[in-house]
């Protein structure tokens, strides 16, 4: 029969290992947790383990760390040691993993990736794998990277006491960084590094470790800076970096006309506290507290928005730092024909001054190794919103303005048409947000009641205050009919400072009984950790992927205390065409613009602010609202692009997959019956990001066994739920059992209650055995009077599938 993968490891793969010199230092087992599916108001976290493969390490002397630099997929003993090595998977794997290498092997023969040469090769006898002296020589050799010398000796540091669990990608990005860096310097280039990982996939505390390194290899002689754009930002930069640098780490500041971060080795600021937004005195605190060349090391967080305008001013005055940019979205800037040549030498395109992300981890790969939250996206449409109203139409429906309720004149409205991208912005329709909310506050009681923690993206302030009123009412009128007191601040509008609600984001993100609903413009769009989020809300129109993305990514995080591995995507302005979109940004324009790009407001600002009278907001009345449901969604993986797949195309998918194995019903209740062909059939779909749970529960079949769920969809037969068929089993049966001894037809009759409450999973377990009716009988002694247990189980399987 074989080993399987398990056995292959420890009885073939760990011995030949160890002959070829890989000590438990030289060869790493690399474990990520079960991968998360979009099942249920929550989600949930897979069965069993999650993928397990060696990381084949090159060490260095008495170096405190080995550096990986291959992997090696374990397949069980019968598998070909090829399955699966295509040449786009052994490229995606040296990727994903920062490695150079990507070997396959049943224990016998090996087959093997090289990222240099871009080519396949094997199978050869796993005698001849590579030694650990063969494999160093190899890396360094094709690298050019001399790892016997000074320079290379960031590649071999642990990281920080504070930080030492660092995910395997975490521990890939930071390699990858230094690899490069240690080129450029061998060609005499100053080091410029991006980073690009999803958002909750930890950029700070990557940022910690890359620093703890730089230290330890004494290659920091001078301060480090991060760099961020908000307070948050850098409260969290602060919280991480302290506990691995404790007081070495200071955030920039005026302490009794001093810098605070004088002394320290790492100094956290924003771009406000350098002075690099004031007008007046541009750059006033970097000039006076900082000399040029200041710095050994520049981070600059969320830096497709950092060297934008003025922010290059501290890069330039620090030619000589390494400077690592890190992002979830990377710009792309089209620079204009206008364009000095001081603008094009730092400009916000980040892959034009970085260079190409030396690393790269994306949102659906992190869902796939069970570190962020899937994601199910459900559309709505406000029936209005494809009207296009004309100036004339709206004077003649007696427009007023929104906030002093006068009636508005020709002179007060701007545009000669308005279409559903100006409603709550320059125009709102008096149904449309109590409407939208409406329908949003049933979904939330449908998919897990109304106490979630669920942020809304709102067209601008006064717009936030209205969906908070609404939102609130709503509540306490369900609190009333429900019989329950409400709680505090269910629903608030989060623009920035305390008095406008941003105060409230601290118990947003701790409590479960308080702060529930954030209604905001974009003060959360970015830099706000909430882990417990279960829903993100678009009530505004986007035209930046940029912006789109880092909202979405408020979503990610897991939260193991409260069981979130999912969030949902409420989506009700056609915002989620975004995914998949180029990270591209038209040139500024004269006047006030986003920092992600033209066509959105700019950051924190939602159109209300400012000094004098602000603009006219006209209300109009006169017009009913139906919100209109636009289809569910899973966001998945297609062509290397982000793709929200409607869910019949998600159903249909995967019922083509279940067909190509067993083309008709016959054949695939023969494959079900088989307990490994059944698991190989579940893994095949799962390894095509197809969950079989996601539809049964999509289908309203939680009901029905899985293997009524693929015989309906995929062979149209009659699905019966559990305890139907466990019940016919049993009625239909009885001249079977009628010949039988007393104590078999009591464990075969067992079989069908089983069924009906634990579907075919109940039938495979060990727990069988131990149900009390069963093991009183006698159990699998008492199968023996009628054969060969594992056949009677295989005929009661037959009778039981083939009602």
């Amino acid at each position: 029969m074989g080993y399987n993968e398990q056995e292959t490891r420890f009885f073939l793969i760990d011995p030949k290992l160890r002959d070829k010199g890989y000590t438990d230092h030289e060869h790493l087992k690399l474990e990520t947790p079960a991968p998360v599916e979009p099942t249920g108001p929550k989600g949930r976290r897979r069965s069993g383990p999650g993928r397990t493969d060696y990381l084949l390490c090159v060490r260095v002397g008495d170096m405190p760390k080995s550096l990986p630099v291959g992997v090696l997929e374990a397949k069980k003993e019968t598998e070909d040691p090829l399955k699966g090595m295509q040449q786009a998977k052994g490229y995606a794997d040296c990727q994903r993993f920062d490695v150079k290498y990507v070997f396959a092997t049943n224990g016998h023969l090996y087959g093997e990736y090289d990222f240099f040469t871009s080519l396949q090769a094997g199978p050869h006898p796993f005698d001849s794998f590579p030694t650990h002296p063969d494999l160093t020589a190899r890396y360094a050799k094709d690298t050019g990277i001399h790892v016997e010398e000074p320079q290379a000796a960031i590649l071999f540091q642990s990281d920080s006491p504070a930080w030492s669990q660092a995910r395997y990608y975490q521990d890939a990005a930071i390699r990858a960084a230094f690899e490069k860096i240690i080129l450029q310097r061998q060609r005499g280039e100053i080091p410029r590094v991006l980073l690009t990982l999803a958002t909750g996939a930890g950029k700070t505390i990557i940022a910690t470790n890359l620093l703890w390194r730089l230290s330890q290899a004494e290659q920091l002689p001078k301060p480090a800076l991060f760099l961020c754009d908000r307070d948050e930002l850098r409260e969290q930069a602060y919280t991480k970096l302290k506990a691995a640098f404790g007081d070495n780490v200071r955030i920039v500041k005026t302490e009794r006309g001093e810098n605070a971060a004088k002394n320290a080795r790492i100094h956290v600021a924003t771009y406000q506290t350098l002075g690099l937004d004031d007008e007046e005195g541009f750059a006033s605190f970097l000039r006076e507290h900082y000399s040029n060349d200041a710095f050994s090391v520049i981070i600059i967080d969320e830096c497709h928005r950092s060297a934008w305008g003025k922010w290059s001013e501290v890069l330039k005055r620090n030619p000589n730092a390494i400077h690592i940019g890190l992002t979830a979205t990377p710009r792309r800037l089209e620079e204009s024909k206008h364009a000095t040549q001081e603008d094009k030498e730092i400009s916000a395109n980040n892959h034009e001054y970085f260079g190409d992300p030396v690393y790269e981890y994306a949102l659906i790969q992190a869902q796939e190794d069970g570190y962020l939250a899937a994601c199910e996206i459900v559309k709505r449409k406000a029936s209005i919103d494809n009207r296009i109203f004309t100036r004339e139409e709206i004077l003649k429906a007696g427009v007023r303005d929104l906030r002093t309720g006068r009636l508005l004149t020709e002179d007060d409205l701007t545009k000669t048409e308005y279409t559903g991208k100006d409603f709550d912005d320059e125009l709102f329709i008096e149904l449309r947000t109590p409407a939208m909310c409406q329908d949003l506050f049933q979904l939330l009681c449908q998919n897990g009641g109304p106490e979630q923690k669920v942020i809304i993206f709102c067209t601008r302030e006064i717009h936030a205050d209205r969906v908070a009123m609404h939102m609130n009412n709503l509540y306490t009128r369900w609190c009333k009919e429900q019989g329950q007191t409400p709680k505090d601040h269910y629903a608030f509008k989060c623009m920035g400072g305390a008095n406008n609600g941003a105060d409230m984001i601290e118990p947003m993100r701790g409590s479960g009984e308080r702060a529930f609903i954030a209604c905001t413009v974009d003060l959360l769009e970015a830099g706000v950790d909430i882990e417990r989020l279960n829903a993100v809300v678009f009530f505004r129109y986007l035209q930046s992927p940029i912006k789109f993305y880092q909202m979405v990514g408020r979503g990610t995080r897991i939260h193991e205390e409260t069981q979130k591995y999912k969030f949902w995507l409420y989506d009700y302005t056609d915002v989620t065409h975004l995914f998949g979109t180029d990270f591209i940004t038209k040139p500024p324009r004269e006047g006030p613009t986003g920092p992600d790009g033209p066509g959105d407001p700019p950051t924190g600002g939602g159109g209300d602010g400012g000094d004098g009278d602000p603009p006219a907001v006209g209300e109009m009345a006169g017009h009913a609202v139906i919100i209109n449901p636009q289809g569910r969604f899973i966001l998945s993986r297609r062509d290397g692009r982000d793709t929200p797949i409607p869910v019949d195309e998600y159903r249909r998918g995967m019922i083509e997959r279940v067909v190509s194995e067993a083309r008709n019903l016959s054949d695939f209740r023969a494959l079900w019956i088989e307990t490994q062909k059944r698991r190989s059939l579940i893994n095949h779909l799962l390894g095509d990001s197809f969950s079989p749970d996601l539809l049964r529960e999509i289908e309203g079949m939680n009901d029905f066994d899985l293997y009524d769920v693929f015989g309906h969809h995929g062979y149209h037969a009659r699905a019966l739920k559990r305890p139907e068929r466990g019940s016919l089993y049993v009625s239909q049966n009885e001249s079977w059992f009628s010949g039988m001894e007393g104590k078999a037809v009591t464990v075969l009759k067992s079989f069908g209650q089983q069924f009906a409450q634990g579907g075919t999973d109940a039938l495979e377990t060990p727990a069988l055995w131990e149900v009390p009716e069963i093991r009183v009988a006698g159990g699998l002694d008492a199968l023996r009077v009628l054969g060969a247990p594992t056949q009677v189980m295989r005929e009661a399987k037959e009778r039981l599938f083939g009602i």
